[in-house]
C-alpha cells in the first residue's frame, strides 16, 4: 500500500467540518499555547480595529484574527481548540 492510498484531499471531510464549525461557537473550549488556560470562547476579550482580535482572558495572547474582507472572511486560530455539539443537534 502506498501513501496515495492513505489519504484524500480534504474536500472529503467537509461536510464533517460544516457540521463542527455549525455549533455554538461560544461555547467552543481554547487551550491557550502562552499559559495553558482552558477557557469557553466566550470568555475571551474582544478587540476591534482593523479587524477582529480575540485575546486570552488570562494572559492576553491572541486566540484568533478575523479580517472581513468584500468577498470572504480570513479567520486565523491559535492554542487548541474544541468544539463539542449536542447529541440532539448531531442528529438533525
Amino acid at each position: 500500500m502506498s501513501v496515495s492510498d492513505l489519504h484524500l484531499d480534504a474536500n472529503a471531510v467537509a461536510a464533517t467540518l460544516q457540521q463542527i464549525f455549525v455549533s455554538e461557537p461560544t461555547s467552543a473550549e481554547r487551550v491557550c499555547q502562552s499559559c495553558g488556560q482552558q477557557r469557553a470562547l466566550g470568555a475571551h476579550r474582544m478587540f476591534r480595529g482593523a479587524g477582529i482580535v480575540l485575546r486570552c482572558p488570562a494572559c492576553g495572547d491572541i486566540a484568533a484574527s478575523v479580517a472581513v474582507l468584500p468577498d470572504r472572511y480570513v479567520v486565523r486560530l491559535r492554542g487548541t481548540w474544541s468544539m463539542t455539539r449536542a447529541e440532539a443537534e448531531a442528529s438533525d
